[in-house]
């Protein structure tokens, strides 16, 4: 959880807002290391939105960052997405970027329509370093403070207690 899971904390973080409290399950029975190579989460979101979470350094599938994203050359890309936001607006892919929405009465009988938009294939490590240096020479602000990052790992840490207990871990009772 702490190599890969804390990455789409910071991301559902930054999309759906903060995280209220999460629920966990995991297993390490496949590898049997000390840590999780298996885990699903439940997250309930200040807004009252919902989110689930999966996680596994032990099944092949193409769904995940590395593999869909294209942004490491070293990893074969595949045509898929490892990210659904569904909303009452619509859905989102990620990282394919496909809105899925009702052009108008939004009804299960009608059709859905998808819009796509264009995906900039700029490597994102260029971009954070350029970004880094805007900050340094103070022509930007970071876009992710020292206080985002403490929250995104007490969040992941939450996670990892409430898989532990087998409880709800609220956050406000974690920070």
């Amino acid at each position: 959880m702490l190599i890969n899971l804390i990455h789409d904390i910071d991301d559902l973080r930054f999309i759906c807002g903060e995280i209220a409290s999460v629920q966990a399950v995991t297993s390490s029975a496949i590898r049997g290391f000390a840590v999780e190579d298996t885990a699903a989460i439940t997250l309930r979101f200040a807004n009252g939105a919902v989110g689930t979470a999966t996680l596994s350094d032990v099944v092949p599938a193409p769904w995940n960052w590395e593999l869909t994203s294209g942004e490491a050359a070293h990893y074969p890309q595949r045509p898929e997405n490892c990210y659904l936001f569904s909303g009452t607006e619509g859905s989102l892919t990620v990282p394919k970027l496909e809105l899925w929405h009702y052009d108008g009465e939004k009804s299960w009988t009608q059709p859905l329509v998808k819009q796509a938009f264009e995906v900039s294939n700029e490597d994102p490590l260029t971009r954070q370093l350029r970004h880094f240096c805007r900050v340094i020479r103070g022509e930007e602000t970071p876009r992710i403070t020292g206080a985002d990052a403490a929250r995104t790992l007490a969040t992941t840490l939450a996670v990892l207690d409430a898989a532990r207990s087998g409880t709800t871990v609220n956050l406000a009772d974690h920070a």
